[in-house]
């Protein structure tokens, strides 16, 4: 069984498991990550922790320093010291004014990834522009990374922009057949994901 740990803003990327960890129940309800992971491959592996963004930084793992780069670095360095085979994240860019987070996230993505047999596998990214991005591309629409106000369209689709469970069943309905190829973000996100837990058969 493949252990995961996950992290990401909140609750919609994280679901039961964005409370703290006395304050999850015994089996939590999926957020997004997790169900665009099943969507690659259902079994085989199980969320065994998550970290939430904002706690990144006080993590202890010996590394000091600041900045997106190094907070991957320390999620990256907590997911190993928990004997975890994959760490998977997301990170909102909210705007092209904090491309700055982009660069850090992928320069560290790609330095982790640079041995073949590094563990854990990252499947991580930045959501352009926010998660709420990519759920409008999982449900088929063009244009989801230049959309200024994402969460109107998935208002449209009668999806409260709280309410993680519907997006959740968004993606378990949609599956990731209809996303289109101008969501960069999200395709590479998903070819991560694909890399590190192998397709669903």
């Amino acid at each position: 069984m493949i252990r995961v740990i996950l992290a990401g803003e909140g609750k919609n990327e994280l679901g039961g498991f964005a409370a703290e960890p006395s304050f999850r129940d015994d089996n939590p309800e999926p957020g997004v990550v997790e169900a665009l992971l099943r969507q690659v491959r259902p079994e085989g592996w199980k969320v065994v922790d998550a970290i939430l963004w904002k706690s990144i930084p006080k993590l202890r793992v010996g590394i000091g320093g600041k900045g997106e780069e190094l907070n991957v670095q320390r999620a990256f360095h907590h997911a190993k010291k928990r004997g975890c085979e994959v760490f998977a994240f997301t990170r909102d860019r909210d705007k092209a004014k904090f491309a700055h987070r982009e660069d850090g996230i992928e320069r560290a993505i790609e330095g982790l990834g640079s041995t073949a047999d590094q563990q854990p596998a990252v499947v991580g990214g930045v959501a352009i522009e926010k998660l709420e991005s990519w759920l409008v591309a999982v449900a088929g629409h063009h244009g989801s990374e230049a959309m200024r106000r994402p969460q109107e369209r998935l208002a449209e689709l009668g999806m409260n922009e709280k309410d993680t469970a519907a997006m959740v069943r968004l993606v378990e309905e949609s599956g990731l057949t209809s996303i289109p190829a101008d969501a960069h973000s999200l395709r590479r996100w998903i070819g991560r994901a694909r890399q590190a837990l192998g397709e669903s058969t």
